[in-house]
């Protein structure tokens, strides 16, 4: 039998390779010295060294892992390196290495071997980016096979390297300790998140204070590391990216929170960017010398855009006005076009303010948080229901590397949540964390608005566009089309039936970018012609969205019942005890101000999956139906009468604002299972699958199959009719 004629020589070369200029290896084991100290063995297989021309490697059988941990703090622009060989694979078997920042709750492929490359003679290497595995005290690397009786695996040359963080290196508060953030010295590249999270020592005050904090925007030292840019901007913009909008907000003390008074997106007159502002902590540490120290969750969001850049603040106070230099970091986002990290130091002012209900504001708070489901790690799953493996609730690894930003699985009212990664670290306020909702909003916005207005005005689906758009009154494109088409995005009128076709071409950003409802409203009217019969051909279009909920506008204006969002959907999610950040929309910036409709909502994961699981129970609320059951049947697939239309392929379908997919055959199930779901653009899907259970994705990496979730979760809940 040949096997492994790779030499140590070349296998001692590779590794050499494996560090990438101005890196160091942090940790490295090609077994050459007979032992296999750290790693430990698992699984039904043998897991041993074996020794061939004088190279040594650890052989795997059938589905035996081999895992060990390694430290990366002091470490950032960590890479992972491994190399596998393999044996007699069948077709579905593999030879694998892989890596995981987070326990072991998720794993990411470093190099795979399978079926066809098996020859026993040739090791195949490859190294991967792992951003988030920076500056952390645990890293597991591991070989896993994953065969049959015959299989046998071979792994070799595991490399880990990356950057010293130079001055920051050390504990994560090195560089955000008293004397620095008093200095405002500042630092040179992204700290590790820890550094702006609370010490498990912390101890929190019990006072009720009230005082604002007014950042020197101008004076900030903000630094920027572009990762990724489509948007084709200027040199000028991207300078004015580097700038933070005006920051001058009220935050009230309750005992460990610091609750800002305005919570949510607020607007700002900067080119570039809006504040979100989370619930963040109060604490004190010894070493502060008497200072209390806060931290605050933001992110940034584009102004007249939908995507949010999630980061911290962190600064040292005391009641009597004193106040450090404030440290900011912005490590993460969902943002499929542009990635990016910022960091600095800003001049601020603190100051004490009377007239504000603190009373009020923390007893909102704190009835928020009592609404919220419990929260269990994600891992728990696989201690809960043997058998069932959490790695594959995070979907396919993405190609660019960017883990999804959060995900997660809801099982029996329990939220089973990702940690939220960052380049640097875990976001240390993951509950707090912000999202954005993209298309998810067709679903909870233009689907839930149309449905409430039906269940209040019957018939209102049935009114035509055109009669409540003046813009679409001329002519003969429109006739005939009514609300409820176009949330079925059947109206007729398209370019293009070609899957997203219409959606994906280069004149749309004339809608998207438009700041006024007289050009979106123009646009989605007249680019297109009418092309079939109304509620016959689904083709998608954001542009028949804007359109029902500008329809629904004018309705609700008719009925002098107020505001659209506000008047009819915000009551809703006041009524579920929802987070701030969902009450308000995106709108146009002109007096019109009309909510965006099928994108622009920003909230917490806590908030979609409890909207989905509202959904599933049937919408009530004090135990009353308050959306129209037939509307609401439809699209979750309860009406066999109205399935919706084919939309982008056989197995799927879209019906009310809701896609649905068939997961029959990937589940075994004798007949269909259409599963109804949401789905946002760059990688957000939010499904509602039988049994109860509500699962979640938020990415920006183009990972939209979350089918893989789906075969986990059946086992925990039976799914085929």
């Amino acid at each position: 039998m040949s096997r492994l004629v790779l030499g140590a020589i070349l296998l001692t070369a590779a590794v050499a390779l494996a560090a990438p200029a101005l890196a160091g290896p942090i940790f490295a084991d090609d077994f050459q010295d007979g032992q296999a100290d750290g790693w430990g063995a698992v699984g039904a297989g043998d897991v041993r060294l074996t020794t061939f021309q004088g190279n040594v490697s650890l052989r795997l059988t059938r589905r035996a892992v081999a895992t060990t941990s390694v430290s990366t703090r002091g470490f950032g622009q960590v890479s992972v390196a491994a190399a596998v060989a393999g044996q007699g694979l069948g077709r579905d078997d593999a030879c694998l290495a892989e890596v995981s920042a987070d326990d072991g709750a998720t794993w990411r492929e470093i190099v795979a071997l399978r079926d066809g490359a098996d020859d026993g003679a040739t090791f195949t290497r490859a190294e991967v980016p792992a951003p988030v595995a920076a500056d952390r005290s645990t890293l597991m690397i591991r070989f896993r096979a994953a065969g049959g009786l015959r299989a046998l695996c071979w792994g070799d040359a595991v490399v880990v390297t990356g950057q010293p963080l130079a001055a920051e290196s050390g504990a994560p508060r090195a560089r955000l300790d008293h004397d620095h953030l008093i200095s405002g010295e500042g630092f040179s590249s992204p700290l590790p998140l820890a550094a702006f999270a609370p010490p498990p020592e912390a101890q929190a005050p019990s006072s009720r204070e009230v005082w604002r904090l007014t950042l020197d925007s101008p004076a900030a030292k903000v630094g920027m590391a572009i990762l990724k840019d489509e948007t084709a901007t200027t040199a000028a913009t991207r300078a004015l990216r580097a700038t933070l909008p005006t920051f001058d907000f009220v935050f009230v003390e309750d005992g460990e929170a610091l609750i800002p008074v305005q919570r949510g997106p607020i607007a700002s007159g900067h080119p570039a960017w809006e504040w979100v502002l989370e619930t963040g902590r109060v604490w004190t540490e010894t070493a502060d010398g008497g200072w209390r120290r806060a931290a605050i969750p933001f992110a940034f969001q584009e102004r007249n855009a939908n995507c949010l850049h999630n980061g911290v603040m962190t600064f040292l106070f005391k009641p009597d006005g004193s106040v450090s230099r404030v440290a900011f970091e912005v490590a993460s986002e969902t943002c499929a076009y542009l990635k990016f990290d910022a960091w600095g130091m800003v001049p601020a002012r603190l100051t004490a303010v009377a007239d504000v209900d603190a009373d009020a504001i923390a007893a909102a708070y704190r009835a928020e948080v009592a609404a919220r489901l419990p929260v269990r790690p994600i891992a728990a799953l696989a201690k809960l229901y043997p058998g069932l493996d959490p790695a594959r609730l995070a979907l396919a690894p993405p190609a660019d590397g960017d883990p999804p930003t959060a995900y997660g699985l809801v099982v029996d009212g329990v939220r089973y949540a990702s940690a939220c990664q960052t380049r640097h670290g875990d976001h240390p306020f993951c509950d707090a964390l912000d999202l954005p909702s993209y298309s998810t909003a067709k679903s909870i916005v233009g689907a839930i608005g149309l449905m409430r207005l039906e269940a209040l005005v019957p018939g209102a689906a049935n009114q035509l566009i055109a009669e409540h758009v003046s813009a679409c009154a001329a002519g003969e494109v429109w006739k005939g089309v009514t609300l409820g088409q176009s949330l079925d995005m059947a109206t007729g009128v398209y370019g293009s039936s070609a899957f997203e076709a219409d959606e994906n071409a280069p004149s749309i950003s004339a809608f998207f970018d438009a700041e006024d409802h007289a050009a979106k409203v123009a646009y989605a009217c007249g680019q297109y012609r009418r092309r079939a019969t109304p509620g016959q051909t689904f083709v998608y279009h954001t542009t028949d969205t804007y359109l029902l909920g500008a329809a629904l506008a004018d309705i609700q204006r008719e009925r002098g019942e107020g505001d659209f969002y506000d008047a009819l959907i915000a009551p809703l999610w006041r009524s579920l005890r929802l987070s701030p950040p969902i009450l308000t929309t995106r709108r146009t910036a002109d007096s019109v101000r009309q909510p965006f409709t099928g994108w622009g909502l920003t909230y917490h994961a806590d908030d979609i999956v409890r909207i989905g699981g509202w959904l599933s129970d049937g919408a009530r609320i004090e135990g009353r139906p308050v959306l129209d059951s037939g509307l609401l049947s439809a699209a979750l697939q309860r009406d066999p009468a109205r399935p919706g239309l084919r939309a982008g392929g056989e197995d799927y379908r879209y019906k009310a604002g809701f896609w649905a997919r068939d997961l029959g055959a990937k589940l075994g199930c004798a007949a269909p299972l259409w599963v109804p779901f949401m789905s946002g653009y760059g990688g957000i899907s939010v499904v509602l699958l039988p049994g109860g259970l509500t699962y979640y994705y938020f990415g920006d990496s183009g990972v939209f199959d979350w089918a893989p979730a789906a075969v986990e979760a059946a086992k925990i809940k039976r799914m085929c009719p």
